[in-house]
């Protein structure tokens, strides 16, 4: 059994036949007074009138001194509450509160995203400085056989004209 004095409660509601409700049930449904205009609201049941297969709510918050004005027709009836947390209530209502939302879930989020592009981008210079010291090398390394060739073909041919000439 749930106790839903504070209001605010963060809960579950499972879908119910209306013949599956009893007394002392906590229930969510839409509302048919006028000052909550349809909202949903979660009370707990009181007592049940029967006509046929419609079933009429008798309830009461449990903060409240008196019953319900309004009874609840099984029309509007989203089901019986099966967990309920204050706690989790009270974090939700904080989170969706822009107030508190931006400082606690964007600024964060926003230092985590740039802080990954600023460790993305220098990530991305230490390869194309390292993939260009690897092309000087192998250029370097291909001139340097480049030489070594034409010094070779210039020794030999150096000394093929000094054999020739004796």
């Amino acid at each position: 059994m749930y106790y839903l004095k504070n209001g605010g409660d963060q809960t579950i509601v499972k879908q119910t036949a209306p013949a599956s409700i009893h007394e002392n049930d906590v229930i969510s449904f839409y509302s048919s007074d006028p000052a909550l205009y349809g909202a949903v609201n979660t009370h707990r049941v009181v007592s049940i009138e029967t006509d046929g297969n419609n079933y009429r709510y008798i309830t009461k918050g449990d903060a409240n001194n008196v019953v319900d004005r309004y009874d609840v027709d099984s029309r509007d009836l989203l089901g019986r509450v099966v967990w309920s947390s204050l706690i989790l209530g009270k974090i939700v209502r904080l989170v969706s509160n822009p107030l508190i939302f931006v400082p606690i879930i964007l600024v964060p989020l926003a230092i985590i995203l740039i802080a990954n592009l600023v460790k993305t981008v220098s990530y991305a210079r230490k390869i194309a400085k390292d993939e260009e010291e690897a092309a000087v090398k192998e250029a370097i390394q291909y001139i340097r056989e480049k030489n070594l060739r034409e010094t070779g073909d210039t020794t030999e041919s150096n000394e093929n004209s000094e054999r020739k000439s004796e």
